[in-house]
């Protein structure tokens, strides 16, 4: 063991020191300004060597073009209904890089829509954040999903629309289930329901990277629900029912 740790140590001391592996996050600042729509591309020299891009943190809601990478180009696109303002993550970049790669990222065609009807551009300003890795034991932070329809979105039919923040180690994925039995799946936000009667509870989680996890409950809208809480329960009480009436018939008990 004492080898090992020896041996570990004199090659790490012969790594570069200015080269590690790190998390950044990709912010928003708006301001004022209330926005419902983003796009724009994190150019990164070419000697960046990112490793996973992730969007569980991000303040958009549906991606039409989710942070993917080609070559040096990481491009992004997307809305939130509703708007926001402020300071909001946008993606998160885990990779290796050195401290020159990270002087020249630089953001191009950052293009933001107002939340005002009117859809005009708007500046803001992006930026990137080095985070540093610390233990995490807490929770994602609480969230409310919705269920929205839109003509635009799943051909008007019902959808799931989920986001929350892990302030620690950041959101790894989400997982839904339809209805009080079955298996969770591992969902993005708008998810489209299975069951657009909406006549069972919908549960959503929210996973982040250390197995943290944080459950939601949509209840149900119409009267379905009721029968899939307390439809076993009736069944047994039939079941039961029937066995009595037929011990009865057969041999003659007196109730």
């Amino acid at each position: 063991m004492n080898i090992f740790i020896k041996t570990f140590t004199v090659i790490f001391l012969l790594l570069p020191a200015s080269v590690f592996a790190t998390t950044a996050v990709v912010e928003i600042n708006t301001d004022d300004q209330n926005i419902n729509a983003l796009e724009g591309t994190l150019i990164l020299p070419e000697s960046a060597n990112v490793r996973e891009i992730q969007t569980g943190n991000s303040v958009i809601l549906i991606w039409i073009e989710k942070p993917h990478q080609i070559e040096n180009i990481i491009s992004f696109a997307g809305i939130t209904p509703g708007g926001f303002s402020g300071i909001y993550p946008v993606f998160t970049i885990h990779g290796v890089f050195t401290k020159e790669d990270i002087e020249q990222i630089r953001f191009e065609s950052v293009l933001a829509l107002k939340n005002d009807g009117t859809g005009k551009n708007t500046p803001v300003n992006m930026s990137l954040s080095l985070v540093a890795f610390k233990a995490d034991a807490e929770l994602p932070e609480e969230f409310t999903p919705t269920i929205a329809t839109d003509p635009n979105i799943f051909d008007g039919k019902h959808f799931l629309v989920f986001a929350t923040q892990d302030k620690n180690s950041g959101i790894d994925r989400y997982e839904v289930r339809e209805g009080r039995w079955g298996w969770f799946k591992e969902a993005e936000s708008p998810h489209l329901l299975k069951y657009q009667r909406l006549d069972r509870d919908v549960y959503v989680k929210a996973i982040d990277n250390t197995g943290n996890e944080r459950m939601v409950i949509v209840s149900a809208r119409a009267y379905g629900a009721w029968l899939e809480s307390y439809g076993l329960f009736a069944i047994l009480i039939m079941i039961v029912f029937v066995a009595l009436t037929y011990n009865i018939k057969r041999y003659g008990y007196d109730l």
